[in-house]
């Protein structure tokens, strides 16, 4: 059977990893935002209206990798608390809570 330090040390790996998706989609915003605002620049400079096409389909871009870095977040906050609130409870009740929390976090979305 598994030990806390064992959970915890499991835990640790997956925010860390969690942390370097997250960085990533971050980044890929900054590029689709930046490219998105040059071909807006690229458009009142040179008067052709049609280069503002790449700017609102970048801009439609940016909603998937928002929503992506949100629930790593929260992701990331329900693994780094539960560790030290399901350590308080009873071994049944714990391992009940930690299913709860696997089903929520993975689970199918109803």
């Amino acid at each position: 059977m598994a030990t806390i330090d064992d959970i915890l040390a499991r835990i640790d790996d997956v925010l860390l990893q969690n942390k370097r998706i997250e960085w990533t989609y971050i980044v890929l915003t900054v590029v689709l935002f930046g490219t998105g605002i040059a071909c807006f620049i690229v458009a009142l400079v040179s008067g052709d209206f049609a280069w503002s096409t790449p700017s609102v389909i970048t801009t439609a871009l940016l909603h998937f990798p928002l929503k992506e870095i949100k629930d790593i977040r929260q992701k990331n906050i329900a693994l780094a608390t539960a560790p030290m609130l399901i350590s308080q409870l009873p071994k049944q009740k714990a391992a009940e809570e930690i299913q709860k929390l696997l089903q929520t976090m993975y689970g199918e979305k109803k």
